[in-house]
């Protein structure tokens, strides 16, 4: 799958690839939602890994907004 590829998951949303590339995400695809919201999905199953936002925020980095 390409960047700008539209999907169907397996739970029937649908999605935008972001990221499809294989070197970097062997086993994965950066989705955005249709809510705008960015997600990580199993490359062959389609599925949405698991969210969780507000474990670990300290180890995260700031994002920078432009």
């Amino acid at each position: 799958m390409k960047t700008g590829d539209k999907i169907t998951l397996s739970n029937g949303e649908h999605a935008t690839v972001v990221s499809g590339y294989i070197n970097l995400y062997n086993n994965a695809l950066i989705v955005e939602l249709e809510n705008h919201d960015v997600r990580v999905v199993d490359r062959e199953t389609l599925t949405l890994a698991k969210a969780n936002p507000h474990e670990n925020l300290g180890s995260h980095k700031k994002i920078n907004k432009y």
